[in-house]
Protein backbone atom coordinates (compact mmCIF):
# COMPACT_ATOMS: atom_id res chain seq x y z
CA UNK A 1 0.00 0.00 0.00
CA UNK A 2 1.33 3.77 -0.73
CA UNK A 3 0.75 6.00 2.26
CA UNK A 4 0.87 9.87 1.17
CA UNK A 5 1.82 12.37 3.84
CA UNK A 6 0.72 16.25 2.83
CA UNK A 7 3.38 18.56 4.98
CA UNK A 8 2.91 22.16 6.20
CA UNK A 9 4.81 23.88 8.73
CA UNK A 10 2.29 23.77 11.74
CA UNK A 11 0.49 25.40 14.56
CA UNK A 12 0.36 25.91 18.01
CA UNK A 13 -1.83 23.33 19.90
CA UNK A 14 -4.04 26.36 21.63
CA UNK A 15 -4.15 29.84 20.90
CA UNK A 16 -2.65 30.59 24.11
CA UNK A 17 0.74 32.35 25.16
CA UNK A 18 2.14 29.28 26.98
CA UNK A 19 1.14 27.17 23.69
CA UNK A 20 2.42 29.57 21.12
CA UNK A 21 5.89 29.86 23.62
CA UNK A 22 6.57 26.34 23.11
CA UNK A 23 5.65 26.57 19.08
CA UNK A 24 7.89 29.33 18.54
CA UNK A 25 10.94 28.28 20.61
CA UNK A 26 10.90 25.12 18.87
CA UNK A 27 10.12 26.79 15.17
CA UNK A 28 12.30 29.53 15.47
CA UNK A 29 15.63 27.24 16.61
CA UNK A 30 15.31 25.32 13.39
CA UNK A 31 18.57 25.59 11.60
CA UNK A 32 16.44 26.28 8.39
CA UNK A 33 15.26 29.18 10.23
CA UNK A 34 17.94 30.69 12.64
CA UNK A 35 19.96 33.56 11.47
CA UNK A 36 22.42 32.74 14.07
CA UNK A 37 24.85 30.00 16.04
CA UNK A 38 22.54 27.84 17.70
CA UNK A 39 23.54 28.81 21.09
CA UNK A 40 23.78 32.21 20.68
CA UNK A 41 20.16 32.51 19.19
CA UNK A 42 18.67 30.35 22.12
CA UNK A 43 19.66 32.87 24.30
CA UNK A 44 17.89 35.59 22.00
CA UNK A 45 14.77 33.53 21.78
CA UNK A 46 14.29 32.22 25.01
CA UNK A 47 14.94 35.76 27.02
CA UNK A 48 13.83 38.59 24.45
CA UNK A 49 11.98 37.03 21.45
CA UNK A 50 9.35 34.46 22.89
CA UNK A 51 9.05 36.67 25.61
CA UNK A 52 7.69 39.28 23.82
CA UNK A 53 6.17 37.88 20.67
CA UNK A 54 4.21 35.18 22.59
CA UNK A 55 1.17 37.04 24.18
CA UNK A 56 0.47 39.03 20.95
CA UNK A 57 0.91 36.18 18.85
CA UNK A 58 -1.38 34.41 20.86
CA UNK A 59 -4.19 36.85 20.30
CA UNK A 60 -3.94 37.02 16.88
CA UNK A 61 -4.37 33.53 16.81
CA UNK A 62 -7.65 33.67 18.99
CA UNK A 63 -8.57 36.11 16.74
CA UNK A 64 -8.78 33.18 13.61
CA UNK A 65 -9.09 30.18 16.08
CA UNK A 66 -12.33 28.22 15.09
CA UNK A 67 -14.71 25.45 16.58
CA UNK A 68 -11.88 22.85 14.61
CA UNK A 69 -9.31 24.71 16.11
CA UNK A 70 -6.37 25.73 14.16
CA UNK A 71 -7.57 26.93 10.83
CA UNK A 72 -4.28 25.69 8.85
CA UNK A 73 -4.33 21.89 10.94
CA UNK A 74 -8.30 21.69 9.67
CA UNK A 75 -7.80 23.13 6.46
CA UNK A 76 -4.74 20.71 6.05
CA UNK A 77 -6.59 17.85 7.29
CA UNK A 78 -9.62 18.53 5.32
CA UNK A 79 -7.10 18.78 1.98
CA UNK A 80 -6.01 15.11 2.99
CA UNK A 81 -9.34 13.81 2.87
CA UNK A 82 -10.64 15.16 -0.30
CA UNK A 83 -7.15 14.00 -2.13
CA UNK A 84 -8.07 10.93 -0.31
CA UNK A 85 -11.16 10.54 -2.66
CA UNK A 86 -9.38 12.10 -5.59
CA UNK A 87 -7.13 9.53 -5.92
CA UNK A 88 -9.72 6.59 -5.18
CA UNK A 89 -11.31 8.20 -8.89
CA UNK A 90 -8.86 8.06 -10.62
CA UNK A 91 -7.24 4.82 -9.75
CA UNK A 92 -9.89 2.68 -7.79
CA UNK A 93 -7.54 -0.24 -7.55
CA UNK A 94 -4.59 1.38 -5.82
CA UNK A 95 -6.24 4.33 -3.35
CA UNK A 96 -3.19 5.56 -0.95
CA UNK A 97 -3.20 6.22 2.35
CA UNK A 98 -3.17 10.05 2.69
CA UNK A 99 -2.78 12.03 5.82
CA UNK A 100 -1.60 15.41 6.89
CA UNK A 101 1.34 16.10 9.24
CA UNK A 102 3.14 19.49 10.55
CA UNK A 103 6.54 19.85 10.46
CA UNK A 104 6.16 21.53 14.02
CA UNK A 105 3.05 20.80 16.44
CA UNK A 106 0.67 18.25 15.87
CA UNK A 107 -0.54 16.05 14.00
CA UNK A 108 3.34 15.34 14.28
CA UNK A 109 4.93 13.69 11.11
CA UNK A 110 6.39 10.82 13.81
CA UNK A 111 2.68 10.24 14.84
CA UNK A 112 1.08 10.50 11.03
CA UNK A 113 4.38 7.77 9.87
CA UNK A 114 3.23 5.59 12.62
CA UNK A 115 0.07 5.46 11.32
CA UNK A 116 1.12 4.48 7.72
CA UNK A 117 3.33 2.00 9.00
CA UNK A 118 0.91 0.19 10.68
CA UNK A 119 -1.36 0.77 8.13
CA UNK A 120 1.06 -1.44 6.60
CA UNK A 121 2.31 0.82 4.07
CA UNK A 122 5.78 0.40 2.17
CA UNK A 123 5.67 3.59 0.20
CA UNK A 124 5.70 6.71 1.58
CA UNK A 125 4.96 9.73 -0.79
CA UNK A 126 5.64 13.17 0.76
CA UNK A 127 4.24 16.38 -0.31
CA UNK A 128 5.60 19.77 0.95
CA UNK A 129 2.32 22.35 0.76
CA UNK A 130 4.60 24.85 -0.61
CA UNK A 131 4.08 25.43 -4.48
CA UNK A 132 7.58 26.73 -4.42
CA UNK A 133 10.43 25.56 -3.40
CA UNK A 134 12.81 27.29 -0.06
CA UNK A 135 15.52 26.43 2.39
CA UNK A 136 12.90 27.73 5.15
CA UNK A 137 9.70 25.75 3.95
CA UNK A 138 10.18 22.80 1.85
CA UNK A 139 14.04 22.14 3.32
CA UNK A 140 12.44 22.35 6.70
CA UNK A 141 9.90 19.97 5.85
CA UNK A 142 12.27 17.50 4.38
CA UNK A 143 14.34 18.05 7.51
CA UNK A 144 12.11 16.57 9.84
CA UNK A 145 10.53 14.27 7.69
CA UNK A 146 14.25 12.53 7.94
CA UNK A 147 14.42 13.05 11.47
CA UNK A 148 10.83 11.41 12.07
CA UNK A 149 11.73 8.32 10.01
CA UNK A 150 14.77 8.01 12.28
CA UNK A 151 12.83 8.39 15.59
CA UNK A 152 10.97 5.55 14.14
CA UNK A 153 13.53 3.40 13.14
CA UNK A 154 11.47 2.30 10.26
CA UNK A 155 11.99 3.54 6.58
CA UNK A 156 10.12 2.00 4.02
CA UNK A 157 11.05 0.42 0.72
CA UNK A 158 10.91 3.57 -1.25
CA UNK A 159 10.42 6.92 -0.06
CA UNK A 160 9.88 9.89 -1.89
CA UNK A 161 9.49 13.49 -1.45
CA UNK A 162 7.80 15.90 -3.93
CA UNK A 163 9.30 18.45 -5.60
CA UNK A 164 7.30 22.42 -6.09
CA UNK A 165 4.76 22.58 -8.05
CA UNK A 166 4.60 26.02 -8.36
CA UNK A 167 5.32 26.20 -12.96
CA UNK A 168 2.53 23.30 -12.80
CA UNK A 169 -0.25 25.13 -15.21
CA UNK A 170 -3.17 23.31 -13.13
CA UNK A 171 -1.85 25.35 -10.16
CA UNK A 172 -1.73 28.95 -11.80
CA UNK A 173 -5.13 27.91 -13.50
CA UNK A 174 -7.06 27.02 -10.08
CA UNK A 175 -5.55 30.34 -8.77
CA UNK A 176 -6.46 32.41 -11.28
CA UNK A 177 -9.82 30.52 -11.27
CA UNK A 178 -9.91 31.66 -7.53
CA UNK A 179 -8.98 35.21 -8.82
CA UNK A 180 -11.62 35.56 -11.19
CA UNK A 181 -14.25 33.96 -8.53
CA UNK A 182 -13.61 36.96 -6.50
CA UNK A 183 -15.00 39.13 -9.06
CA UNK A 184 -11.93 40.48 -10.23
CA UNK A 185 -12.13 42.74 -12.67
CA UNK A 186 -9.20 44.50 -14.13
CA UNK A 187 -11.00 47.71 -15.14
CA UNK A 188 -11.83 48.20 -11.61
CA UNK A 189 -9.33 45.94 -9.56
CA UNK A 190 -5.63 45.84 -8.76
CA UNK A 191 -4.31 42.43 -8.29
CA UNK A 192 -1.45 41.76 -5.65
CA UNK A 193 -0.17 38.93 -5.49
CA UNK A 194 1.86 38.42 -2.00
CA UNK A 195 4.07 35.46 -1.50
CA UNK A 196 6.17 35.08 2.15
CA UNK A 197 9.44 36.74 1.88
CA UNK A 198 12.72 34.79 2.62
CA UNK A 199 15.93 36.33 3.59
CA UNK A 200 18.00 37.75 1.16
CA UNK A 201 21.01 35.60 2.08
CA UNK A 202 19.27 32.50 1.46
CA UNK A 203 19.14 33.52 -2.31
CA UNK A 204 23.02 34.61 -1.94
CA UNK A 205 23.43 30.86 -1.61
CA UNK A 206 21.47 29.30 -4.31
CA UNK A 207 17.83 29.42 -3.34
CA UNK A 208 15.96 29.63 -6.05
CA UNK A 209 12.66 30.72 -4.48
CA UNK A 210 12.35 33.78 -5.74
CA UNK A 211 12.80 32.87 -9.25
CA UNK A 212 10.20 30.15 -8.92
CA UNK A 213 7.36 33.00 -7.28
CA UNK A 214 8.38 35.17 -10.12
CA UNK A 215 7.18 32.15 -13.11
CA UNK A 216 4.11 31.41 -11.09
CA UNK A 217 2.69 34.77 -10.64
CA UNK A 218 3.66 35.56 -14.54
CA UNK A 219 1.82 32.37 -14.93
CA UNK A 220 -1.54 33.55 -12.94
CA UNK A 221 -1.11 36.37 -14.40
CA UNK A 222 -1.35 35.30 -18.16
CA UNK A 223 -4.28 32.40 -17.13
CA UNK A 224 -6.18 35.94 -16.06
CA UNK A 225 -5.34 37.74 -19.22
CA UNK A 226 -4.32 40.58 -16.89
CA UNK A 227 -2.52 43.15 -18.20
CA UNK A 228 0.98 44.24 -16.77
CA UNK A 229 -0.37 47.34 -15.17
CA UNK A 230 -3.45 45.68 -13.64
CA UNK A 231 -1.27 43.18 -10.97
CA UNK A 232 1.90 43.60 -9.05
CA UNK A 233 3.79 41.06 -7.08
CA UNK A 234 4.98 41.38 -2.82
CA UNK A 235 6.37 39.51 -0.32
CA UNK A 236 4.87 39.44 3.46
CA UNK A 237 5.88 38.01 6.70
CA UNK A 238 9.54 39.16 7.01
CA UNK A 239 10.87 38.47 10.41
CA UNK A 240 12.40 41.80 11.52
CA UNK A 241 15.90 39.90 13.13
CA UNK A 242 17.80 42.24 11.22
CA UNK A 243 18.94 40.43 7.93
CA UNK A 244 17.78 41.91 4.81
CA UNK A 245 14.86 40.18 3.01
CA UNK A 246 12.87 39.63 -0.29
CA UNK A 247 11.11 42.82 -1.62
CA UNK A 248 9.38 44.78 -2.45
CA UNK A 249 7.42 44.11 0.73
CA UNK A 250 3.24 43.74 1.00
CA UNK A 251 2.86 46.16 3.62
CA UNK A 252 3.96 49.40 2.13
CA UNK A 253 2.98 48.25 -1.07
CA UNK A 254 -0.88 47.93 -0.12
CA UNK A 255 -0.21 51.69 1.69
CA UNK A 256 1.18 53.17 -1.86
CA UNK A 257 -1.87 51.66 -3.85
CA UNK A 258 -4.41 53.15 -1.29
CA UNK A 259 -3.20 56.53 -1.81
CA UNK A 260 -2.39 56.72 -5.59
CA UNK A 261 -4.99 54.85 -7.14
CA UNK A 262 -8.51 54.78 -6.97
CA UNK A 263 -8.68 51.55 -8.29
CA UNK A 264 -9.74 48.62 -5.86
CA UNK A 265 -7.01 46.29 -3.91
CA UNK A 266 -7.81 42.26 -4.76
CA UNK A 267 -4.81 40.26 -2.62
CA UNK A 268 -4.33 36.82 -3.12
CA UNK A 269 -1.44 34.60 -1.58
CA UNK A 270 -0.64 31.99 -3.90
CA UNK A 271 2.46 30.74 -1.99
CA UNK A 272 0.30 29.70 1.53
CA UNK A 273 -1.57 26.10 0.28
CA UNK A 274 -3.66 26.69 3.16
CA UNK A 275 -5.39 29.54 5.14
CA UNK A 276 -3.33 30.49 8.25
CA UNK A 277 -2.34 33.06 10.33
CA UNK A 278 -0.07 35.40 7.61
CA UNK A 279 -3.24 34.93 5.48
CA UNK A 280 -6.44 35.35 7.29
CA UNK A 281 -4.49 38.04 10.21
CA UNK A 282 -1.82 39.53 8.68
CA UNK A 283 -3.86 39.96 5.18
CA UNK A 284 -7.31 39.82 5.53
CA UNK A 285 -7.22 41.93 8.76
CA UNK A 286 -4.30 43.89 9.30
CA UNK A 287 -3.77 44.71 5.71
CA UNK A 288 -7.01 45.53 5.39
CA UNK A 289 -7.13 47.98 8.44
CA UNK A 290 -4.13 49.53 6.72
CA UNK A 291 -5.80 50.06 3.40
CA UNK A 292 -8.40 51.78 5.00
CA UNK A 293 -6.91 53.56 7.64
CA UNK A 294 -4.62 54.52 4.21
CA UNK A 295 -8.42 55.41 2.29
CA UNK A 296 -10.92 56.36 4.77
CA UNK A 297 -12.96 57.03 2.11
CA UNK A 298 -13.47 53.24 0.65
CA UNK A 299 -16.00 51.35 1.29
CA UNK A 300 -15.44 47.45 2.67
CA UNK A 301 -15.35 46.11 -1.16
CA UNK A 302 -12.42 48.25 -2.09
CA UNK A 303 -10.31 45.49 -0.86
CA UNK A 304 -11.15 41.62 -1.28
CA UNK A 305 -8.99 38.91 -0.21
CA UNK A 306 -9.06 35.82 -2.26
CA UNK A 307 -8.97 32.92 0.29
CA UNK A 308 -5.90 30.29 -0.66
CA UNK A 309 -6.85 27.18 -2.27
CA UNK A 310 -7.36 24.96 0.62
CA UNK A 311 -9.28 21.51 -0.11
CA UNK A 312 -10.93 23.23 -2.88
CA UNK A 313 -11.56 20.67 -5.53
CA UNK A 314 -9.08 21.89 -8.42
CA UNK A 315 -6.57 21.61 -5.36
CA UNK A 316 -7.13 18.38 -4.59
CA UNK A 317 -6.90 16.90 -8.01
CA UNK A 318 -3.76 18.38 -8.75
CA UNK A 319 -2.48 17.02 -5.80
CA UNK A 320 -4.23 13.44 -6.74
CA UNK A 321 -2.30 13.58 -10.28
CA UNK A 322 0.73 14.44 -9.18
CA UNK A 323 0.47 11.48 -6.41
CA UNK A 324 -0.79 9.28 -9.30
CA UNK A 325 2.18 10.33 -11.34
CA UNK A 326 4.59 9.92 -8.79
CA UNK A 327 3.16 6.32 -8.63
CA UNK A 328 2.49 4.90 -11.55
Amino acid sequence: MDGVVLINTGSPAAPTAEAVRGYLTTFLMDKHIRPLPAPLWRMIVTHAIVPRRAEVSAARYRAIWSSEGSPLVAGCTRLAERVAACCAEMRPACTPYVRAAMAFGEPSLATVLAELRDAGCTRVIAIPLYPQTAYSTTGVAADALDQAYDLLHWHPASMVVASGYGDDPEYQAAVASAVHASGFNPAEDHLLLSFHAIPQAHVRRGDTYVDQVKRSACGIARALQVPSDAWSLSFQSRFEDGRKWTGPFTGPFVEELARTSAKRLVVCCPGFSVDCLETLHDVERELRALYMRTRPDADEAAFRYVGCLNDALPHARLLARLIVRMTS
